[in-house]
């Protein structure tokens, strides 16, 4: 763009900078990203397993020890009794996966008599005697378990070798897009509103080959280890990196149960476990349950009402914009959808359906897309008869692009504003599902299972009550509120007061 050209706001411009004016819309977009990282980041968060620990791992060296002895034994039988050579050819990765753990705990001296004795095991010039292998093997053994094992310390990142790749992309994407759109929400730039979508999709493919490429080579692998348990045994020290909270989701402390918040509690009587927001009936950390609970809450959340979106915008648009007998069958189908009680009508489904929560995200969709529909239709009959709609049908458009491509975007202010108080509603619907007991099974964590779990006795474990009810009414607040600023910035009637 040049110096001389005259720069003329868009839409998108106008409504950004009156949706800025309102505050209160504003604090609860910051609550809405606050969550989102809570969400995204729960596994480094709360988390039971290091972030980073620096230690000797004996007890994973003698295992993977003593397995590359039994591949090595079978490995060899097989060969003398002529067996299949497929077996052997995948016991043969057995014994080379073994050999590269073990290489990692040793030390650089030890290192090479490691490859040495590799070297001789596997050597195919000619079959070892019975007697020479067993020799062999008992050197190997006595040159390698000792009373104090020739091992060094080793770096490993458990907390993140669990990882699923969809959990990896979002940890990548959600910085790039943050980033991205604080930009647009701070800096003046007159283009910059024709770079998003594709700094978007740029940013998305980057995260996905990025999350491959790392769960490619770094496969989650199942660890059973106590790793609180090894850094008190480990007589040299260890040096370790915890999460902020450093619980597991599902970790059970029973002689913690119903324990306060530790800040209440006198220093005395304190345990040297710090629970913030106390523990719940079973020892497992509120605080804890409460970030991995963000996850069911915020997936429910847009999830849902995705679903509701795309059922209700392709209803509205087809009644709409056909009018007729078109408009008259969907529009019977709304009323008759919207005469049952929804919060009834999803406990009635999920009654015949497995806990889940892919049915809770789809039963709370496909019973909550009347609003949007009637809104859209709504919209598609203001738009219909538009000059640049007539004009689109003039010039030969087909009906789905005149429907997707010219009226659509035009109508979506008043259904995007509905999503937003969607997205509380399904929340809300959610908890209350796990209220009752018909929400996410057990042992998943949920804010409504956390209220759930405290009713019994509201008066002894309040804290079990006033946390999960808080972190609801806040995130309903804030939506509702993002919902209220997005209103309000789509009325055109307020651009430029």
């Amino acid at each position: 763009m040049t110096e001389n050209t005259i720069y003329s706001p868009t839409f998108f411009d106008l409504s950004l900078k009156q949706f800025k004016k309102n505050k209160l819309s504003v604090a609860g977009v910051c609550i809405i990203a606050f969550l989102f990282f809570v969400a995204i980041y729960a596994p480094i968060l709360a988390n039971n397993r290091p972030l980073l620990i620096r230690a000797t791992f004996v007890d994973d060296y003698e295992d993977t020890f003593y397995a590359l002895l039994s591949n090595l034994t079978i490995y060899q039988k097989n060969y003398a009794e002529n067996n299949v050579i497929d077996t052997q050819t995948k016991r043969l990765g057995y014994i080379h996966s073994d050999f590269s753990s073990l290489k990692q705990h040793l030390s650089p001296q030890y290192k090479k008599l490691l490859d040495d004795y590799k070297h001789r095991f596997l050597a195919q010039d000619s079959l070892l005697s019975i007697n020479t292998f067993a020799h062999m093997l008992s050197d190997f053994e006595e040159q390698f378990i000792l009373k104090e094992p020739p091992l060094k310390r080793i770096v490993k990142f458990p907390a993140f070798r669990n990882l699923t790749s969809i959990q990896i992309f979002f940890m990548i994407l959600y910085p790039l897009l943050f980033l991205l759109f604080l930009l647009k929400f701070t800096l003046r730039q007159k283009t910059y509103h024709r770079k998003i979508m594709k700094h978007t999709m740029l940013f998305i493919f980057t995260a996905l080959i990025i999350a491959t490429i790392f769960r490619i080579v770094y496969p989650p692998v199942f660890d059973p280890t106590d790793y609180k348990a090894l850094c008190s045994d480990t007589d040299d020290g260890c040096f370790v990196i915890f999460a902020p909270v450093p619980y597991g989701e599902n970790e059970n402390i029973i002689s913690e149960a119903h324990s306060k918040p530790t800040w209440l509690i006198p220093v005395k009587n304190r345990t040297h476990n710090y629970h913030f927001f106390g523990t719940d009936t079973n020892g497992r950390d509120v605080l804890c349950r409460m970030i991995w609970g963000t996850r069911i809450s915020m997936s429910v959340g847009f999830i849902a009402v995705g679903i509701c979106l795309g059922i209700g915008i392709i209803i509205g648009s087809l009644a709409g914009y056909f009018r007729g007998w078109v408009d008259i069958l969907f529009s019977r189908i709304v009323e008759i959808v919207i005469c049952f009680p929804v919060f009834f009508l999803i406990l009635t489904v999920l009654a015949f359906l497995r806990p889940s929560i892919i049915n809770i995200m789809v039963v709370i969709g496909i019973t909550g897309w009347t609003g949007i529909a009637r809104l859209c239709r709504g919209e598609f009959l203001k738009l219909v008869k538009q000059d640049f709609v007539i004009a689109a049908k003039a010039l030969g458009a087909h009906h789905l692009r005149t429907i997707f491509t010219h009226i659509l975007p035009n109508g979506l202010g008043p259904v995007l504003v509905s999503v937003s108080f969607g997205i509380a509603g399904a929340i809300l619907t959610e908890s209350a599902l796990s209220f009752l007991g018909f929400g996410v099974p057990q042992p998943t964590a949920s804010w409504g299972d956390l209220l759930n779990n405290g009713r019994n006795d509201i008066q002894g474990t309040w804290w079990l009550t006033i946390f999960p009810g808080m972190a609801i009414f806040i995130t309903v607040t804030a939506f509702n509120l993002a919902g209220e600023g997005l209103r309000d910035a789509l009325d055109p009637r307020l651009k430029h007061e």
